[in-house]
């Protein structure tokens, strides 16, 4: 399968197939089998259609007289090349994608693998090898695979997806297109679709992340790929707690010296590890090795009930006493493994422990990335809602759906860009529905250095965990990516809600998009509050209910900006999504206006999605701060021209787009029936070729 790749005409390829086999095979069916795979791979790469394929096949190899619907019931494992081969062929032949190619291959089954091998570098060819199965293939890979696979394409490509409009078509991607400095695997997942510098995932320092890497090797058997994380995540940020520990008895030990007795633990620490329960103790234990691991991070738990509660109750998954899962031996390599390498404040710093920590998140989401897609909001979007939002030293931050913190993590960069880390200690609030994800959301606010936060797990819609007396406390700023179109949310509640959010209306039980929005509203300062959050775009144009509050929104002079994005822009997920930004204190000369920022075609396409690059978060921003009209691409509204639309907040309804070139209806005629001319003699041609060709008769 790699001599197509290599070689640079038909020819060649397939006489690079007989050397290379002939070292194996001597057998004619066995050099036919291998040429047959090359040929419809060169045919793939130097796209050849599939029914053309299927046609060399017939007239050249096998006649492929069936379908696997007929061998399915009755076929059985068969070792030699005219019986693989023909199946192989079949099942990629009657595929929609690469995925379904696989999916015939196994369904027959007899020899399997080697019938899925040959299908699928076929399918790799024609179809190219969609980004989430070449990130699961990569995670089984050592480091040997990993550099003979680079290796290869760094000289002769690889086959790449390209999404257009809703279609797969393959790209063959040219060598060197990949930047050299990239290291092996880093490369890798940059062409898997994972970006190491375009802000939409950035991997953690090399030691780290290999260090990691070598970790899923040591589950890999017992534990599914899929609960990595369950188990990586926890022991990953006990290992942390304990080496901050140790550095803060360390600093203690260098500032008071002898004197040190005299002072009580939580004078030396930000949080206690009861006796018994450090990562050293774990080490030490010769069995059970799961129960001490277990009872330690319960431990650990109690003793800080409100810095660390529920951060590792709620990863209730891992089945850390289960030896028939894991054994004491495979534990304790584990956990030997781990104690390599420091983790703490001094050896790492936080951006990198954050960064390995997200990157854990995404890399090891479930296989149908629903998760990822829940959890992972792209960072250079969340750069640009933070931007729009501008914190300061000492402004309070509230995310109501904060997921694992990343909106949060990003406003505390932006803050320390412009103060010290001090500036942040006790500014932090969010609130987060689902237990495990709020716990992770602390992990990853602790691993990024922040010290002093509040999270709280619950429905934010239906019980606000940051309330005074009968009110929503206010913050600062109020940023947020809500799931968007929550259905069941609450809406009866919220028809007579106690905290007065109902501002503008009760959104139908269907779509909670503008409760979200209402309860964000009323978090916001009343004096200068602002607010980022990130909804899909039907939001600026629904009508019913959601009209109604869009109106009374609009008219309440509190939307300061609309961005509409690209699609494609979030992991896993084909929707459009804008961002609503509201202020309680524009400024005069924004009064009574609005910037509606078509950013559609802002994004940098990635072969799986689009994404937003730091020049485009910086293009974009630049849009809103000028806050002018700028044709194709931004328009200054006033509300009474919103009005005048029905208070539809649908950036293209607005934005003067650019004149399309108009033609002489004469010169279009013409060109017209040139072309059907053209078309005409091109069928008149084709004809005469099938008839010669005794494909039909004349």
């Amino acid at each position: 399968s790699a001599c197509p790749y290599v070689a640079t005409t038909l020819e060649e390829a397939l006489a690079l197939s007989d050397t290379v086999t002939a070292v194996t095979h001597n057998h004619p069916e066995g050099i036919k089998g291998a040429r047959v795979v090359t040929e419809m791979i060169w045919m793939a790469l130097h796209g050849a259609g599939i029914l053309e394929m299927e046609d060399v096949v017939k007239s050249k190899y096998y006649p492929l007289d069936f379908k696997l619907d007929d061998i399915r019931n009755k076929y059985s494992f068969d070792e030699s090349c005219q019986g693989t081969l023909p199946p192989a062929l079949e099942a990629f032949f009657e595929s929609t994608s690469f995925e379904d190619a696989i999916r015939n291959a196994i369904s027959i089954g007899g020899d399997s693998d080697t019938i899925a091998a040959i299908t699928g570098s076929i399918a790799e060819a024609y179809y190219g090898v969609p980004s989430e199965l070449r990130v699961k293939a990569i995670g089984f890979m050592d480091d040997n695979l990993l550099k003979i696979l680079n290796d290869f394409e760094s000289k002769y490509g690889y086959c790449s997806v390209k999404d257009v409009d809703g279609t797969s078509k393959m790209d063959k991607i040219v060598p060197g297109k990949m930047k050299p400095s990239l290291n092996e695997k880093e490369r890798a997942f940059a062409i898997a679709g994972i970006a190491t510098d375009n802000g939409n995932m950035k991997l953690p320092n090399t030691k780290m992340f290999n260090h990691l890497y070598k970790g899923c090797d040591i589950l890999r058997g017992p534990i599914n790929q899929d609960d990595y994380k369950t188990y990586l995540i926890p022991l990953l940020f006990l290992k942390r707690v304990s080496d901050v520990y140790d550095e803060e008895t360390d600093i203690a030990i260098d500032k008071y010296g002898e004197d040190l007795a005299l002072f009580d633990e939580k004078d030396l620490h930000k949080f206690c590890i009861p006796e018994g329960c450090h990562w050293n103790d774990i080490r030490e234990c010769a069995e059970n090795v799961g129960e001490a691991i277990s009872n330690s991070m319960l431990e650990i738990e109690r003793a800080n009930p409100e810095s660390l509660g529920g951060v590792f109750s709620s990863f209730d998954d891992a089945s850390w006493t289960d030896k028939n899962k894991l054994s004491d031996e495979r534990l304790h390599s584990l956990i030997e493994h781990f104690s390599k390498v420091k983790v703490g404040n001094h050896d790492y710093s936080d951006d990198v422990m954050g960064d390995a920590y997200e990157y854990l998140l995404l890399k090891f989401a479930d296989a149908s990335k629903k998760n990822a897609g829940e959890i992972y909001t792209p960072r250079t979007l969340v750069k640009l809602c933070v931007n729009l939002l501008d914190p300061k030293p000492g402004d309070t931050v509230y995310d109501p759906a904060c997921g694992t913190g990343g909106m949060l993590i990003e406003a505390i960069r932006h803050i320390r860009s412009i103060g010290t880390e001090m500036d942040t200690y006790g500014k932090i609030y969010a609130q987060e529905k689902n237990l495990s994800t709020s716990a992770i959301a602390k992990m990853n606010m602790f691993l990024h250095g922040a010290s002093d936060f509040h999270i709280v797990q619950g429905d934010t819609l239906r019980a606000p965990g940051f309330t005074e007396g009968n009110k929503i406390k206010t913050f600062n700023c109020v940023i947020a990516n809500p799931p968007f179109g929550l259905d069941h949310w609450g809406a009866a509640q919220f028809e007579s809600d106690l905290y007065g959010r109902r501002i503008w209306g009760c959104p139908n039980d269907s779509n909670a998009d503008y409760a979200w929005v209402q309860h964000m509203v009323c978090s916001m300062d009343k004096n200068n509050g602002r607010c980022a959050v990130i909804l899909p775009q039907g939001a600026l144009f629904h009508g019913g209910k959601e009209g109604e509050i869009r109106k009374l929104m609009v008219n309440s002079d509190k939307l300061e900006a609309v961005i509409a994005l690209a699609g494609g822009v979030f992991y896993g997920a084909g929707v459009s999504a804008c961002i609503l930004f509201l202020n309680n204190s524009k400024p005069e000369d924004r009064r009574n206006k609005v910037i509606l920022i078509d950013a559609s075609t802002i994004c940098t396409p990635l072969r799986a999605q689009n994404t937003m690059s730091e020049n485009d978060v910086e293009r974009t921003f630049k849009l809103y701060n000028d806050y002018k009209d700028v044709t194709d691409f931004s328009k200054v509204v006033t509300i009474e021209d919103i009005a005048s639309k029905d208070y539809t907040l649908s950036v293209g309804s607005y934005i003067e787009k650019t004149a399309v070139e108009t033609k002489d209806p004469s010169q279009v005629r013409k060109e017209y029936i040139e072309a059907v001319m053209a078309v005409r003699s091109a069928e008149k041609t084709l004809r005469t070729l099938l008839e010669e060709g005794g494909f039909i008769n004349g």
